[in-house]
């Protein structure tokens, strides 16, 4: 298995958890006679809160660049303004 296919089973699998942790949580905190749109935002906190881990350690692991968001303007001599 390849490096790249490694981590990115890693990082899905990592999503996985972080989705059924989340949905085991929300279903403890939300009391017992539950309705459809009680499961539907326990579904969305989840994905949501998924979806920025996985976003946060795409950050920090495969793009090392510093300019992700923006990018830094060339100085500009001196006298030029």
């Amino acid at each position: 298995m390849s490096s790249a296919l490694s981590r990115t089973l890693t990082l899905g699998a990592a999503a996985i958890i972080v989705f059924g942790v989340t949905v085991a949580i929300g279903l403890k905190l939300v009391p017992a006679p539950r309705t459809e749109s009680d499961y539907l935002v326990i579904g969305s906190v989840a994905t949501f809160l998924s979806l920025i881990v996985l976003f946060a350690v795409l950050l920090t692991t495969y793009l090392k660049s510093p300019e992700v968001f923006y990018k830094k303007r060339p100085k500009r001599p001196a006298g030029e303004e």
